[in-house]
C-alpha cells in the first residue's frame, strides 16, 4: 500500500531544469489532491504526503522558504535527483540503499563494521551539525561507571577497545578502568522487554542504581579486581550527562552518557596483586596528574576522560587540583604513626631496642630471643626502604614495609611467634592469612644503632682552603634471617669550618651546655639533619646530647 501511495505521487513532484535555472513549485493541497483521483481515502493521502514531506525536508532538498507557503520546491536538480531516488528505492519492492546483510553484525571482518560505522557516524554528525537550535536530540543511551585507582599520585587508566578505530586524536586511546552498563547488571528485571528500554532510554533510574554492578563486572574483566577481597568502593562524582556523536564501531551514534565515577579503596592483597596484573597485560597504564593536564603521556598515550573535562566546564587545571585532592587507593595505616618519636633497633643482643620520645628513648621490655630480633630486624631493613637482598626463595618484598612468604611454614610460624610476642607493646607486627607480615610503625621513626654509621672524610681535603668540601657518612651492610641489608654512602657538602668543628667534637668529649658544643649542634641541624639523603640512611642523629654530654654518633674515619 505505501509502495503505490509513493508510485501515485511521483508523477506530480515539482521540477528542477537540469540546465538553465528553470524549475516550478507543486502546492502540497495539489498533490494530496493528485493522490485522491486515484481513488486513495483522503486522510491516507494527507498522512502520506505529511510523511513524505518530512522526510524530504530532513534531507534538505526542499526550498524552505517555500514549503512554509505549503509548496513543495526543489532546491536543485541534483536536490531533485537525490529525492527521487530516495522514494523511487521506497516504492520499489526490489531495491535497497545497502545490500541486504550490510547491517548484519555477527562475525563480520572488521572492515564492514567500519562500512557501517562510516555511515552512521556520517549520518549522525551532520544531523547533529545541521540542526536549527544546535541541540539535536541524541539516538543512543549509554550508562558508564568509571573507576579512580590512585596510587602515588598516578591514576590507572585502560586501553580503550576502538583504539586502533578512532577517527581523530581528541578521541584519545585510554579511559578509566570501567565500562557500560548491560543487561547483565540490571537485577530483579525478569521482563527482558522492560530491560531494553530501560537500557535504551534517558536518564533511567533502574540502570543508574545498577552501575555498583557495572563497576565490579567491568574491573573484575580489565584489571582483574575482585570486589571485597581486592578493594571497597564509594561514588566520588556523578557527572552531569553530556552528548557526542561516539560509540565503539559499529555502534555508533549521538549519544547520551550518564557517568558515575567510583573512588577505589584497595585492601592489602588487592594493592599487592595489581602491580603484577599490569605488568602482565600491557593495557593497562599509569598516568601522572601532569599527563592528565598535558592531555598525553611522554610515551604518547591519550587519556580519554572528556566527561570529566566537561563537568569541571573544560578547565583541566580544576580536574587536576580535584584529582590531587583524592587520598591514595591504598593507604599504609601503621598502627605505630607518632610524631617525635623513634625506635633504635640494635644489631648486637647486649644492647636492648629502645624507643620513646625523641632523645628520651629508653629500653623496651621485649621477650624475644635473638633469631626473634634478628627476623624483626630484617622487618625493619625493609620497612625502612634499605635494599635487602633475600636469601629465601620463599619470600616476596613489597611496599610499605610488606613481606609475602609463600609455602615456607616455618617461616610463617616463626614471624607469627614474633607478632605474638610484641602484640602487648609499642613495636607491632602485623599479619594477614598468615602469609603476609610487616612492622606496623611509620617508616621514619625506625632508626638503627650508632654502631652501623661511619663519618668519613680526606685528610688532604681537610688541609685545603676552599670554603666547602665533601665528606661521606656510610651505612654499613648488616646480616638479618630474611637476609643481608646492603650498605649505603651519601656524600655531602659541608663548609670546611663545620667539617672541622665536628671532628673535633668526635675527638673530643663536651658537655651538653659547652657552649662551642651547642654552636656545633646548632649548625648541624640547620644543615645536614634536614637532607632527605641524610635521613634516609637511617642514623637517629649524628649529633645528639646523651647522659649530659654532647654525643658525636657515627665512627670517625679520616683518611
Amino acid at each position: 500500500m505505501a509502495a503505490q501511495l509513493i508510485q501515485s505521487l511521483l508523477p506530480h513532484l515539482p521540477r528542477f531544469a537540469e540546465e538553465e535555472g528553470d524549475f516550478y513549485s507543486v502546492p502540497r493541497q495539489a498533490l494530496i489532491d493528485a493522490l485522491v483521483k486515484e481513488q486513495i481515502d483522503r486522510t491516507a493521502a494527507e498522512t502520506c504526503v505529511s510523511v513524505l514531506e518530512t522526510l524530504l525536508d530532513t534531507l534538505a532538498v526542499l526550498d524552505k522558504s517555500r514549503l512554509q507557503n505549503g509548496e513543495w520546491c526543489f532546491a536543485s536538480f541534483p536536490a531533485q535527483l537525490l529525492a527521487t531516488s530516495v522514494l523511487t528505492a521506497m516504492s520499489d519492492a526490489d531495491s535497497r540503499l545497502f545490500p541486504v546483510n550490510f547491517w548484519n553484525t555477527r562475525d563480520i571482518a572488521d572492515d564492514r563494521k567500519d562500512q557501517q560505522c562510516n555511515v552512521l557516524r556520517w549520518i549522525e554528525q551532520a544531523r547533529c551539525d545541521q540542526h536549527a537550535t544546535g541541540h539535536a536530540p541524541p539516538i543512543r543511551f549509554i550508562y558508564v561507571a568509571w573507576s579512580i585507582i590512585k596510587l602515588d599520585g598516578k591514576i590507572l587508566f585502560y586501553q580503550r577497545e576502538d583504539t586502533k578505530k578512532r577517527f581523530d586524536k581528541a578521541s584519545g586511546d585510554y579511559g578509566l578502568p570501567g565500562g557500560r552498563a548491560n543487561q547483565n547488571d540490571i537485577l530483579g528485571v525478569s521482563d527482558s522487554a522492560q530491560m531494553l528500554a530501560a537500557l535504551q532510554a534517558p536518564n533511567s533510574d533502574l540502570v543508574l542504581n545498577a552501575l555498583p554492578s557495572t563497576l565490579q563486572r567491568e574491573l573484575r574483566e580489565e584489571a582483574g579486581l575482585r570486589f571485597g577481597e581486592h578493594y571497597q568502593f564509594s561514588l566520588w562524582r556523578r557527572l552531569k550527562p553530556y552528548r557526542q556523536v561516539q560509540g565503539v564501531a559499529p555502534n555508533h551514534a549521538l549519544t547520551e552518557y550518564y557517568l558515575d565515577v567510583f573512588q577505589i579503596q584497595l585492601t592489602l592483597e588487592g594493592f599487592l596483586f595489581l602491580p603484577r596484573r599490569i605488568a602482565g597485560d600491557e593495557r593497562l597504564a599509569w598516568l601522572t596528574l601532569e599527563d592528565i593536564a598535558r592531555g598525553e603521556s611522554n610515551d604518547g598515550k591519550i587519556p580519554y576522560i572528556k566527561a570529566l573535562f566537561d563537568d569541571f566546564e573544560g578547565d583541566r587545571a580544576a580536574l587536576v587540583a580535584a584529582l590531587h585532592e583524592l587520598p591514595d587507593s591504598f593507604a599504609p595505616a601503621y598502627r605505630l604513626d607518632r610524631d617525635n618519636y623513634g625506635i633504635i633497633l640494635s644489631l648486637s643482643n647486649s644492647t636492648p631496642i629502645a624507643g620513646g620520645k625523641l632523645g628520651k628513648e629508653k629500653p623496651l621490655a621485649l621477650t624475644l630471643s635473638p633469631y626473634q630480633a634478628e627476623l624483626l630486624l630484617g622487618l625493619a631493613a625493609h620497612l625502612r626502604g634499605f635494599v635487602l637482598v633475600a636469601d629465601k626463595p620463599s619470600l616476596l618484598l613489597h611496599p610499605f614495609g610488606w613481606i609475602e612468604v609463600v609455602d615456607d611454614s616455618v617461616l610463617q610460624r616463626e614471624l607469627c611467634d614474633v607478632a605474638a610476642a610484641l602484640k602487648d607493646g609499642e613495636i607491632i607486627v602485623e599479619v594477614r592469612r598468615e602469609r603476609y607480615f610487616r612492622l606496623s610503625i611509620r617508616p621514619d621513626l625506625i632508626y638503627f644503632d650508632d654502631s652501623l654509621f661511619a663519618f668519613i672524610v680526606d685528610h688532604e681535603v681537610l688541609q685545603g682552603v676552599q670554603s666547602k668540601i665533601s665528606v661521606t657518612i656510610s651505612r654499613r651492610a648488616f646480616a638479618t634471617v630474611l637476609g643481608k641489608a646492603e650498605g649505603r654512602s651519601e656524600s655531602f657538602k659541608l663548609t670546611l669550618e663545620l667539617a672541622n668543628k665536628l671532628i673535633d667534637l668526635a675527638e673530643r668529649q663536651f658537655t651538653a651546655d659547652n657552649e662551642l658544643a651547642v654552636k656545633i649542634e646548632d649548625a648541624y641541624k640547620k644543615g645536614l639533619d634536614q637532607e632527605p639523603r641524610f635521613k634516609a640512611l637511617g642514623l637517629r642523629k649524628l649529633v645528639h646530647r646523651e647522659d649530659g654530654m654532647m654525643r658525636f654518633a657515627a665512627t670517625l674515619e679520616v683518611r
